[in-house]
């Protein structure tokens, strides 16, 4: 443990440190430690012993280490904390239109990268937790369809499809009927398991020839077993981390499925500094946090960046961005729900 003290001095450090990405010396401390020089100098040399602070090669002064930063992390840091400057920059920087949900979240991640000069990911609602909620589907040509698909009653999407040479009007009547009698109102994971186990035996009693069929069920609900993963900022890693990071960032469902799994199922928030399971992250900050998406869930948005990151900004702008974002998905919602299809 360390005295109440050598964690002020500590904290001081790291503030300063992240603002400057300068060594700090006992002196910068004084005016805010009402301690002598030489206390000041002892308690950084013991903060030192225990890993907790590192001395620079160049100066005297000192500066955290890993576990510095993680100590502070752990013990100093409000993952709830809002800086009112920050509030006034998100909220002009939202001020556009958009009418896809894509749009939105691609936005805010670019917000937040921008802002931060750090990589940004916004994941949507898991797809574990989302529902099929309806089912249509409308013959643009003799050749041609689209599958409209609702999850959550809130949540549409279209795939477009040609249709099968062997196809009537009838069987597309019957594939929509399959749905809806054996899909609909199903989590996403559960139709997943079905179109694997039961529907191959429902369509074998409809239709002749089932390989194209299957095929097609398959075409339309593919997407729906995929993350809706936004990544922005992918060069900046090369500043903060190695090649290896950035390789693994091309990966959008590895990287959505890593930044699950380092969020409890209770937690709101959280800070992994240099703790990351994931070896391409091992030498970053991972900040993950929760934001509401009004009428669906939860989605995740996550801040990669540098072990010596801003954290009190950082987490900030985090912070902010929710909030923001989540009202601007509650205004996109009741538009859409006004009898309005997002269209791919």
């Amino acid at each position: 443990m360390i005295t109440q003290r050598q964690n002020d001095i500590l904290n001081l450090i790291v503030e300063l440190f992240t603002q400057t990405h300068e060594p700090v010396g006992s002196k910068a401390l004084q005016s805010t430690i009402d301690s002598s020089s030489a206390t000041i100098r002892n308690d950084m040399a013991k903060l030192e012993r225990l890993g907790l602070l590192e001395k620079a090669h160049t100066s005297s002064g000192r500066m955290p280490s890993p576990a510095g930063f993680k100590y502070f992390v752990e013990h100093s840091l409000s993952l709830d904390s809002i800086n009112e400057q920050d509030i006034y920059q998100v909220i002009k920087a939202f001020d556009f239109e958009a009418f896809r949900l894509d749009d939105i979240l691609q936005k805010a991640s670019q917000i937040l990268s921008d802002m931060t000069g750090y990589t940004s990911v916004i994941q949507d609602v898991e797809p574990s937790r989302q529902r099929l909620t309806a089912f249509n589907i409308v013959q643009l040509s003799s050749h041609d369809a689209l599958a409209v698909l609702t999850l959550d009653e809130s949540k549409p999407a279209t795939i477009q499809f040609a249709i099968p040479k062997n196809f009537l009007t009838k069987d597309l009547i019957t594939l929509k009927e399959i749905v809806d009698e054996r899909l609909l109102g199903q989590p996403v994971m559960d139709i997943h398991y079905k179109l694997r186990t039961e529907i191959p035996q429902i369509v074998q009693k409809y239709f002749a020839i089932t390989d194209n069929v299957l095929d097609l069920f398959d075409y339309i609900f593919a997407e729906l077993f995929k993350e809706m993963v936004f990544i922005s900022g992918k060069v900046n890693s090369l500043d903060y981390a190695d090649l290896k990071t950035y390789r693994f960032l091309d990966n959008e469902q590895s990287v959505a499925l890593t930044l699950r799994k380092g969020l409890q199922e209770e937690e709101m928030a959280t800070v992994q500094v240099a703790d990351s399971k994931e070896e391409a992250l091992a030498n970053s900050t991972v900040l993950t946090h929760k934001f509401l998406i009004p009428y669906r869930g939860f989605g995740l948005l996550s801040l990669i960046g540098p072990i010596d990151m801003d954290y009190r900004r950082s987490v900030s702008l985090v912070n902010v961005i929710g909030r923001v974002l989540a009202m601007k998905l509650g205004d996109y919602y009741r538009y859409l729900n006004s009898n309005h299809y997002e269209v791919n």
